[in-house]
């Protein structure tokens, strides 16, 4: 491990975690407006999120129309900390402003990473682990899947991470805690860095973390999220039953014959470990990352342990790259050549992992130049939407519903609810699966006329209805 310096040459390292941050901020922040820009974002969830966060600002519950007539989000999952974003849309009420402060928040998580690196393996080398973390595949997954709540919870989990990496216990139980605020499930990671801490002797402090974790998954998932749902039960129970009834603690059984029936979640498990050339199974750390891994794998939900597109990932990242730092300072001490030749080639390896599944994820899409243009199509749409007055309301499918959110009444079209509305406006050339399979839109579509709606517009495959 380096020397550390202190003084006025320290400085400068120091100054230099902070300015790592800002071009991925930047490079975040163009990829998610573009992206929007584009077309690329989605009902579910950019427009979700957007009402409901909308709904926060104007002092009122999260009633999300997307989801439903009245539906309450906080029946859906429990994320109250999402009202720390209301006073941006105080300022800027727009589903931009969710997309931006998404970028904001993963960038802060190169921080703690940048300052860990730096400070472990020097200047070049800390810099180029910060580098792999901010190109890693889990974040741009998150950042290529429009925005979601676990961006609060990426750089609570790196300022944890790294405070535990450097010994520093009491500050990682309070960058710990506030992920209870984040999603019902983060109580398997407080209760994760409480065994960590059980396992370094901290009995009180980790003993609490565990049983504050625990007591509050379970609170959260048979009474706060049921009182707030539609139907009084937590909805997502059923992925952990693939088969029949055994549930979570059948599924984790049955898991070694679930990987010959899905060779995914292989996948997932060698881009966690193969990322740092395994090293990081070096690290007690890594246990943190366990029970959130081993739920995923349990489901049936294949996003559950996909590579691609999903935002889980996200909050896996800052586990495994503080991980991997604790690893390397373990491995630089042995008193094997070998060994510390291991360490620097898994550096190395980490650098190269990023660079080489770049073109498999959201930045490679900087290289095409159609990436900045907007394509006919999308010029189409943006000037039916202006047809559309504000305060209207609108039945919109799920690639153009984040657009008008911002100044219409929103529902997904068809709307399974049955909801009057005065348009509809859907993209015939891109039709989600989101709320219905696409034949079942297509004949919605068909049965417009019968129902008053007149077609006003009708542009490279988007129709725009009326309802006088």
């Amino acid at each position: 491990m380096p020397a550390r310096e202190t003084g006025p040459r320290a400085a400068w390292p120091r100054r230099l975690v902070y300015l790592t941050a800002l071009p991925f901020f930047g490079l975040y922040s163009l990829y998610s407006l573009l992206r929007h820009a584009q077309l690329g974002t989605a009902g579910f969830d950019l427009g979700i999120f957007d009402q409901a966060i909308r709904a926060y600002a104007g002092f009122h519950a999260p009633v999300v129309p997307l989801k439903g007539p009245g539906f309450n989000l906080l029946g859906d999952h429990f994320h109250p900390a999402l009202i720390v974003l209301v006073p941006l849309y105080w300022l800027w009420a727009d589903a931009r402003m969710l997309l931006v402060a998404q970028a904001a928040l993963m960038a802060v998580s190169v921080v703690p990473i940048a300052r860990l690196a730096i400070g472990r393996l020097g200047v070049r080398a800390g810099l180029a682990i910060a580098v792999a973390y901010g190109l890693s595949w889990g974040i741009q997954g998150a950042l290529g899947f429009d925005f979601h709540e676990v961006a609060l919870a990426v750089p609570l989990i790196a300022y944890a991470m790294a405070a535990l990496a450097e010994e520093r216990w009491r500050a990682a139980a309070l960058w710990t805690l506030p992920l209870l605020l984040v999603k019902e499930d983060m109580g398997l990671t407080v209760a994760a860095v409480g065994g960590y801490l059980l396992l370094r002797r901290q009995w009180r402090l980790g003993g609490a973390l565990v049983i504050v974790g625990a007591a509050a998954l379970a609170l959260i998932l048979l009474v706060v999220i049921p009182h707030f749902s539609p139907s009084g039960e937590y909805r997502y129970w059923g992925s952990v039953g693939q088969r029949g009834d055994q549930g979570l603690l059948g599924q984790l059984l049955s898991l070694p014959g679930s990987f010959a029936e899905h060779p995914g979640k292989w996948i997932l498990l060698l881009c966690l470990l193969g990322m740092t050339a395994f090293a990081v199974l070096r690290s007690p750390l890594l246990i943190i990352a366990a029970p959130v891994v081993l739920y995923r794998l349990a489901s049936n939900n294949p996003l559950h342990w996909s590579v691609g597109f999903v935002h889980y990932n996200a909050i896996l990242m800052p586990i495994v790259f503080v991980a991997f730092l604790d690893a390397l300072g373990a491995l630089g001490r042995s008193d094997h050549a070998a060994v510390r030749g291991y360490a620097r080639l898994s550096v190395a390896v980490a650098v190269v992992f990023a660079v080489v599944l770049l073109p498999q994820f959201a930045f490679w899409r900087f290289t095409n130049p159609d990436f900045y243009r907007l394509s006919p199509g999308v010029t189409a749409a943006r000037n039916l939407m202006r047809k559309i007055p504000d305060g209207a309301t609108v039945a919109a499918g799920d690639y153009l519903a984040p657009q008008l959110t911002d100044r219409c009444a929103v529902v997904l079209f068809p709307d399974p609810f049955r909801r009057a509305t005065d348009w509809v406006i859907v993209d015939t050339t891109r039709l989600s699966v989101v709320p219905a399979p696409e034949a079942q839109q297509r004949a919605a579509l068909r049965a417009l006329p019968g129902q008053g709606f007149r077609l006003v517009g009708d542009r490279d495959g988007i129709l725009l209805f009326h309802r006088g």
